[in-house]
């Protein structure tokens, strides 16, 4: 009970991230931003050592304005 709250308490005092929490579950989305490949390191191990963490699931996305848009009935690029 309050678990959820703790870890985003935890996680929401790390400047890099930015924590969303599910309606429906108590499910955390961290969405981070970081300068490079090493400032990225550090934050995925400060992040993997968090107390209350059960299980972490890394996915990565990065939009590129110049990349035509994948949908046919959208009209341009982004």
């Amino acid at each position: 009970e309050g678990a959820a709250a703790k870890v985003r308490a935890r996680l929401e005092e790390i400047p890099e991230c930015l924590v969303v929490a599910a309606e429906n579950r108590d499910v955390l989305i961290l969405v981070t931003e970081t300068e490079g490949l090493e400032a990225e390191e550090e934050l995925r191990s400060t992040v993997e050592a968090t107390a209350g963490i059960q299980a972490l699931l890394l996915t990565f996305g990065e939009i590129d304005p110049d990349t035509e848009i994948g949908d046919p009935v959208a009209v341009g690029r982004r």
